[in-house]
């Protein structure tokens, strides 16, 4: 393709030959989401749907392009270890020689970097969203693991929570311009409009959950409206097709009287043209889920279950990847704020991990990737053996008869970290340097 006009923003340029476009692309001035002239339709389209364009944003042997693949990390509540998933993950991949970066895109709470021992990072989202810095590169922190990077959310900053539009679309900007072969996005809990776009936007879409009741059901309702969002986005220019989308029997919550099934035949007879759009979206999101947590085989069954219910009410494909264990060794990680892929790899949860990244997410299979992962699991554990330790107790109180509440506290240990006021000298440390 010769003689391009591109447009990035609200500017226009052009014509580029596409040796000239893959020069913008390597130096951050052009991402795929930006726009290029159709002269088939006659309007601006994301560069990404080109057909002939796909290889200038993908990296290829020895050319020093990026990847690029964005994974989101989702849940339809908090407390399913969302975040905890995403700090291991994103080690997994930088032990198998992956350019990867994760990305704390919670903005009201925050927590990535605590998970990888960070208390005070050097730079937060905040700085970008400011303006004090032009680029989310600028704001790339190293991590104490080779190839893995991050970003760090703002914790504890007033307004960062509900970016406006035109910071939205910024930083969606320049999240395709980062360096990176993965970009994994920690998202926040819930169904916030940022959550969802930010989840619609990435090459694999993952959700976590674990095998109880609430998140089940806040999962299912996740997955729902990231698909109704989705369909009145590809459908924007059929008011007919919207009309249907807008019913109040899909819409509500907890009521599922009117399946997507139904809407996909009520479109249909309405109009043909949205009738392909609609059911090309539906084959075309594909989440993943993964079941965090489980105690046994019971529940188990509770991701197959959701995977049953989202493919009949929904009519969407749920790919369930696999489970990782409850297991204690995790909790002692969170805290010892390291990765649990790294402060026990040996232990269940690890090599339940191991499997998940390895066959589910990045398809490997047969017996010669069995010898693989035995020695990618050695790999990891001599980054386990490097990883700083970090001592959170070293200042502690310490828990004494001498203590004024030691007849009524529940929590006594004599001679062992005071179990209510032990985070105190840290939170003292943050106070002091922020």
């Amino acid at each position: 393709m010769e003689n391009l006009f591109l447009k990035v923003e609200d500017r226009e340029f052009g014509p580029v030959s596409l040796g000239e476009l893959q020069n913008l692309v390597m130096e951050g001035s052009f991402a795929r989401e930006d726009s290029v002239w159709s002269e088939s339709i006659d309007e601006w389209i994301p560069a990404e749907n080109v057909v002939e364009l796909k290889n200038v944003f993908y990296k290829k042997e020895g050319n020093g392009h990026y990847k690029q693949k964005i994974y989101a990390v989702a849940s339809g509540k908090g407390g399913v270890g969302k975040t905890i998933f995403s700090s291991s993950f994103g080690v997994g991949l930088a032990t198998m020689g992956q350019e990867v970066i994760m990305v704390d895109a919670d903005f009201g709470g925050a927590n990535l970097h605590t998970c990888m021992g960070i208390l005070e990072p050097e730079f937060t989202f905040f700085d970008f969203y400011s303006l004090q810095k032009d680029s989310l590169n600028e704001i790339v922190l190293p991590t104490p693991v080779d190839n893995l990077k991050m970003i760090s959310g703002a914790c504890g900053t007033l307004g960062i929570a509900n970016p406006k539009y035109f910071q939205k679309q910024r930083f969606v900007r320049e999240l395709k311009k980062l360096h990176a072969d993965s970009i994994i996005l920690d998202l926040g809990a819930g169904s916030g409009y940022n959550t969802i776009d930010f989840f619609l936007l990435a090459d694999e879409k993952i959700i976590v959950m674990t095998p109880e009741p609430t998140s089940i059901y806040e999962a299912f309702g996740f997955i729902k409206v990231c698909l109704i969002r989705e369909l009145n986005r590809k459908l924007r220019k059929f008011p007919a097709a919207l009309e249907i989308l807008a019913k109040d029997e899909i819409n509500k919550p907890n009521k599922i009287k009117l399946t997507i099934g139904d809407l996909l035949n009520e479109v249909e007879k309405k109009d043909k043209a949205a009738y392909e759009i609609f059911k090309t979206t539906l084959d075309g999101f594909r989440p993943k889920l993964i079941l965090n947590q489980v105690k046994n085989s019971a529940d188990i069954k509770e991701g197959k279950a959701i995977q049953g219910a989202v493919l009949d009410l929904l009519c969407v494909q749920l790919d369930f990847l696999g489970y990782i264990s409850d297991d204690q060794k995790v909790k002692e990680a969170v805290r010892n704020m390291k990765p649990f892929i790294l402060d026990a790899p040996g232990s269940r949860a690890a090599q339940d991990l191991t499997a998940l990244i390895r066959v589910g997410l990045l398809g490997k299979k047969g017996f010669k990737e069995i010898l693989e992962r035995r020695r990618w699991r050695k790999h990891v554990e001599s980054f386990a053996r490097e990883y700083p330790e970090k001592d959170l107790l070293k200042n502690a109180t310490i828990c004494s008869q001498n203590c004024f509440y030691w007849g009524d506290c529940e929590y006594q240990d004599g001679g062992g970290a005071c179990r209510v006021r032990h985070m105190e000298p840290v939170l003292t440390e943050l106070a002091l340097t922020t």
